[in-house]
């Protein structure tokens, strides 16, 4: 499973790149690590802790002896230090890791170990649970990591971790459906896989059942609103007849929506080849989501209709109003005049 993309992990796996602001920032004055730079005796080595300090400061990983040769350069210049000293290729793996632990130390970090595998291992499973896109999953373990003060291991170990999570929660899911799916529940559920025929249109008939499921219709005419109901009534009657399975999942909303979705963009046949546990699993997401959002959208559709309703007796009110309105003007006028030739008649 491919979870960061090829620059998105090339950009994990390296040094972050500074500007000369970033270098006053995370290249820290030589006095502040006086007691750790004593017993270093070469320039390679205070350099090379100065800037592993930089970028774990900015990134709380260590890049396994990797450095940006400016970086170099303005740490050798802030420690009074020539550029041509610093020999990276004498800087040897057993001071690298001694200068990691020092690091660690004083930043009041711990390394990526065994407790904080175990650690990971048991939050990813959490999420997974809740959050079922694997790349939410990987930056939010890597927010936590760095609120828990741990090191970030490497990308690849991260992206193990998530996909091991995945498959055990997806086999523990495939279990549920093979204890508690009968075999009439199997049969109604392989019948949406099977081509629809129907009397109207020519072309439906070559369609599949769940093709047709897919797309409700966002119209508000009879024709439209009848068929929504229709397949809303197929739906609900699956959904009820499954309800104990979906019960027993109890998956939440983003693996419910992240089945049903590949579902939807799949083609039929590569639903067809799944595995039985996993087209099982897929098309139960499918129909629970697609219950739900058929219901959505009749109850929008309604609510729309119910709404226009109103406008369209909203305005004939209005309209009707400003005519009487016109009318009562006339009559009161017409009255006024009689009255004032009757009063004036009188007094003369």
């Amino acid at each position: 499973m491919t979870i960061f993309n090829t620059l998105e992990q090339e950009a994990f796996e390296s040094p972050p790149m500074f500007n000369n602001a970033d270098r006053l920032n995370f290249f820290f004055a030589p006095l502040m690590f006086n007691d750790s730079m004593e017993s270093m005796r070469t320039s390679t080595n205070k350099v090379c802790f100065i800037v592993m300090a930089g970028y774990f400061k900015a990134r709380r990983k260590f890049f396994t002896r990797q450095f940006h040769q400016a970086d170099i350069e303005f740490v050798a210049m802030q420690i009074g230090v020539s550029p041509s000293e610093v020999l990276l290729n004498t800087y040897s793996k057993v001071t690298y890791l001694r200068h990691q632990r020092l690091i660690l130390h004083y930043f009041g970090c711990s390394a990526f170990d065994a407790v904080a595998k175990v650690f990971a291992t048991n939050e990813i499973a959490l999420m997974v649970r809740v959050q079922f896109r694997p790349k939410l999953v990987l930056l939010e373990i890597i927010d936590l990591l760095m609120i828990k003060k741990f090191s970030l291991p490497s990308y690849a170990l991260l992206a193990g971790l998530i996909v091991s999570a995945i498959n055990h929660y997806q086999q523990e899911l495939s279990q549920i459906i093979d204890r508690c799916l009968t075999g009439k529940q199997r049969n109604k559920l392989d019948s949406l896989l099977e081509r629809a025929t129907h009397e109207n249109t020519v072309d439906e008939s070559w369609r599949y059942r769940l093709t047709l499921l897919k797309k409700p219709f966002q119209s508000t005419q009879p024709s439209k609103i009848k068929i929504n109901l229709t397949d809303l009534e197929t739906l609900l009657a699956m959904y009820l007849d499954l309800k104990p399975v979906v019960d027993k999942l109890a998956l939440r909303y983003e693996c419910i929506r992240h089945y049903a979705q590949l579902v939807i963009k799949s083609r039929i046949p590569q639903v067809s080849r799944r595995a039985a546990k996993d087209r099982y699993l897929y098309l139960i997401s499918f129909i629970v989501y697609q219950t739900f959002k058929l219901h959505d959208t009749l109850i929008d559709t309604l609510l729309f209709s119910v709404q226009s309703a109103l406008n369209i007796a909203d305005k004939e009110h209005k309209e009707s109003y400003y005519q009487e309105r016109e009318q009562r003007e006339q009559k009161f006028f017409s009255l006024a005049d009689r009255l004032g030739k009757s009063i004036t008649g009188t007094i003369v």
